[in-house]
């Protein structure tokens, strides 16, 4: 198992785990502290990369106190018997996403459906949401489990598949991938296909063998799986902007000095930040490679993407995420 030995410094979370005020104190002493964090994703994926950044600014600001062995490819196993170790309160950290953090608190996941956002400048304004931040905190004291960061933004989704579709009506009947938890599958479902919930690592055999027809996923994570080479077609609907989260143990966080807390958190944001606009960049080199090796963009002016709006509304009734949807709008001005 591959290790990428860093330190890292927590900080104190004031009113919920996601809203964390800043701290000053010194490192007590010798105190020595691990955190072994883990994702799905390649060790190429930018998030991995930035994620040993964050470990290493974390370091070097607890003096060596806090040690951070950030894992790549599910080492640490399935993301569901790895958050329920989070809950147990094992020194564990998990980059997941408020679909699957809905698994627990069903308003979380409103942050995932489609679209629900349209840019990383409305992600930003979540942070300040009164709305957010109670279910934020109903996750942390009902759950045990502290959302220290929701800032680390991969892109638009997009589908990939085998067909030239450009409505919901085109669609019907196509198996499309997406992640297994309820908002996705639901988001999914109202674009007019059929979703399939398959791991993460199964998505290019899944079309390959056509267990699927297709995946839905930003332009840089398909181009890391290489999904050009088995589908012929994307269709640039950007009905999800995909937005993850970094989490860690309610009650392992709050043995940490406040000031361990405090540096933590800062320091994913700014990861984050930085890993979002790197992967920014990093789209239309992703979106040329793919075309490049043959495949056909569909955008969105080919599209009927009122109608995939209209549709998405299926998804916010089924699992009664409209009200929360309207008061989240209302916290951040978005009509």
């Amino acid at each position: 198992m591959k290790k990428i030995a860093l330190i890292a410094l927590l900080a104190g979370l004031a009113v919920s785990p996601l809203f964390a005020g800043g701290g000053s104190e010194s490192a007590p002493g010798e105190t020595k502290y691990t955190l072994r964090f883990g994702h799905v994703l390649t060790e190429q994926d930018q998030f991995h990369q930035y994620q040993k950044k964050w470990a290493e600014a974390v370091l070097a600001a607890t003096n060596g106190n806090l040690v951070m062995e950030v894992y790549a490819n599910a080492q640490l196993g399935n993301e569901e018997d790895v958050l329920e170790q989070i809950r147990q309160g094992a020194n564990i950290g998990w980059q997941t996403d408020f679909a699957r953090l809905g698994s627990y608190v069903k308003g979380l996941s409103v942050a995932n459906a489609s679209f629900f956002v349209d840019s990383y400048a409305e992600i930003l304004k979540l942070r300040n949401s009164a709305t957010m931040k109670a279910l934020n905190k109903e996750l942390a004291d009902k759950f045990g489990i502290a959302n220290i960061a929701f800032n680390w933004a991969q892109g638009y989704r997009m589908i990939f598949l085998n067909k030239n579709a450009k409505s919901p009506a085109d669609l019907k009947g196509l198996r499309i991938r997406t992640a297994p938890a309820p908002i996705w599958v639901e988001s999914v479902n109202a674009l007019g296909c059929t979703a399939v919930a398959l791991p993460y690592g199964e998505q290019y055999t899944g079309v390959q063998t056509k267990v699927v027809d297709g995946i839905e996923q930003p332009y840089n994570a398909g181009a890391n799986l290489k999904i050009y080479e088995v589908a012929k077609y994307v269709m640039e609907t950007g009905h999800i902007f995909a937005t993850n989260t970094m989490v860690v143990s309610q009650a392992w966080l709050e043995k940490l000095p406040q000031n361990y807390q405090t540096i933590l958190i800062d320091e994913c944001n700014k990861a984050g930040e930085a890993a979002t606009k790197a992967l920014e960049g990093q789209t239309a080199s992703s979106k040329k490679l793919m075309v490049d090796n043959g495949i056909t963009v569909i955008g969105r002016d080919q599209l009927d993407m009122q109608a995939f709006v209209r549709e998405s509304a299926k998804a916010y009734a089924a699992l009664g995420l409209a009200e929360v949807r309207a008061a989240v709008y209302k916290d951040i001005g978005k009509n």
